[in-house]
């Protein structure tokens, strides 16, 4: 199997017209760019202009225009293979599941099945409840393809969430000891160790990996951010700054080096890399948060702008649209229909959640119940978009205000005693939000347990612990700023705690 499409899609670059169009969609006006592609006759050039304006749309998270646009792609060039897994794959991201499980089944039954098909069918065969077929096909898929890093994580993944603990990584594990040079998979097992829980093992492959690469900065990112979160502080920093020093160019190398950083003291230093970042990627939520903390351990005033608790988090009661009597019969009715959306035995490797389980990213909004919640949380939205001050350009949430929004992501959680969520953030939100369906009885003796807490890193800062608390009230719907700190109070007793929860972005 190959990764290389069947046929080459030529960029046309140097078509100036191609260029013309490019040049309006960045500078923000697509809809002058639209018009233009709708009058190009040359197929080639259409086709790539099309495309090249679903990829500009997807990278602003405008599922539904990405979409359209492939689709004005593919009428240029209706059979080509590339057109329509990019197709399935903007489909995936919209939402629209089911569309997407039957692009990519028809492309896998058609031809050659590259690992990207593989990998993105195997995860929509599993999100569709069919999970036994989507790892007989990794399983099948690695035979062929044993060094591919994708379809190892997304193995290991799977059999996470099907209850098999540390077993997940035999595969990838064995695999690496039979193809030891193959680097990339020692960098995906790791990664996967770490968020497992086995930190030890995660090291001692990225420091043999190291001794096979010894001039790697990418490793000794791995090694510092992996000693860092194991509170390893002193051995962490050497490796940090070593790859900066060697790639001092690099995203991930500055990026890695910034926890360490606020957790040393030098918090200065950290607040120049975020700002230095932000100039490339003004709307990376995390680099906003860890900006901020640096920001809060220096005594500047300008975070208190940013975390401005009363301002930017609200709580909303949700109103029941028909033929819903009250939020209780709708709660109601919400649980039954989440209920067999929770298949996972284990909370999945890379999220917030501890001790219980996350859908998939997208509701189903064909199911009348979703889609009542969506309708529901319209109002609510809005009423918070109105508030934002839209002429403070100086505000990462305020300045990006619009009039419309979209829904970028949706899930639900279901925490069992015990439970709770890690400080976190969503990087690629703007406002994001918690809906109460079900809450555990209160327990007196349990201080806030289950509550919504704000303002602690997302890593073991002195001087940034929690500072702002929501008790959860079912009906309730609370929205705040994507780069705030926020996390959950472990609970230990009393029933399940069922959540729905979703990303907004400006439309």
């Amino acid at each position: 199997m190959s990764e290389k499409p069947e046929e080459a899609i030529p960029a046309a670059a140097t078509d100036v017209r191609l260029q013309h169009i490019v040049s309006l969609a960045k500078s923000g006006d697509f809809q002058a760019a639209v018009a233009a592609a709708r009058k190009l006759a040359d197929k080639v050039v259409a086709r790539d202009a099309w495309r090249l304006l679903s990829e500009m749309n997807a990278n602003l998270q405008r599922w539904d225009d990405a979409v359209s646009d492939i689709e004005n792609a593919l009428r240029f060039d209706a059979d080509s293979r590339q057109l329509r897994l990019l197709r399935a794959m903007l489909l995936e991201q919209q939402g629209n599941d089911r569309a997407a499980l039957a692009e990519f089944e028809t492309l896998a039954r058609e031809a050659g099945d590259p690992p990207q098909l593989l990998v993105h069918l195997a995860a929509q065969l599993a999100s569709a409840g069919r999970a036994d077929e989507a790892e007989l096909l990794l399983v099948r898929a690695l035979q062929d393809s044993p060094a591919d890093a994708a379809l190892h994580l997304q193995l290991a993944r799977l059999r996470w969430l099907r209850g098999a603990g540390l077993e997940a990584m035999r595969e990838l594990l064995d695999a690496i000891e039979r193809l030891p040079r193959e680097l990339q998979l020692r960098l995906v097992a790791a990664e996967l160790l770490r968020n497992a829980g086995a930190a030890d093992q995660a090291l001692g492959l990225l420091e043999r990996g190291l001794a096979l690469a010894p001039d790697s900065a990418t490793f000794r990112t791995s090694i510092g951010v992996l000693l860092e979160g194991m509170d390893r502080l002193d051995e962490a920093l050497p490796y940090l700054r070593e790859a900066q020093r060697r790639a001092p160019h690099s995203v991930a190398a500055r990026r890695g080096l910034i926890p360490a950083l606020l957790r040393t003291g030098a918090a200065q230093e950290a607040r120049a890399i975020c700002e230095k970042l932000l100039a490339q990627f003004p709307e990376d939520q995390l680099l906003i948060a860890q900006r901020a903390t640096a920001l809060r351990l220096l005594g500047d005033s300008e975070y208190r702008r940013l975390y401005d608790y009363p301002r930017l988090v609200k709580l909303f009661a949700l109103r029941p649209v028909a033929p819903f009597a009250n939020i209780a019969e709708f709660n109601a009715a919400f649980a039954r229909e989440l209920g067999p959306l929770h298949r996972a035995a284990q909370h999945p490797l890379d999220q917030s959640l501890r001790g219980g389980s996350q859908t998939e990213r997208h509701l189903p909004r064909e199911n009348a119940v979703v889609a009542a919640f969506f309708a529901m949380i319209d109002a609510p939205i809005r009423e918070y978009l109105g508030s934002l001050h839209g002429a403070d350009h100086s505000h990462p949430l305020d300045k990006r205000r619009r009039a419309g929004y979209r829904i970028a992501g949706s899930w639900s959680v279901q925490l069992h005693p015990g439970g709770f969520h890690i400080d976190h953030v969503h990087p690629r939100g703007w406002l994001s939000s918690a809906y109460y369906i079900a809450l555990p009885d209160a327990n007196a003796a349990e201080s806030r347990g289950g509550w919504l807490k704000f303002g602690a890193a997302g890593m073991r800062v002195d001087g940034c612990t929690a500072e702002h608390f929501v008790e959860p009230v079912e009906g309730t719907l609370v929205l705040f700023p994507s780069y705030m700190w926020h996390g959950t109070v472990p609970f230990a007793t009393g029933g399940t705690r069922l959540t729905a929860a979703f990303d907004v972005v400006p439309a």
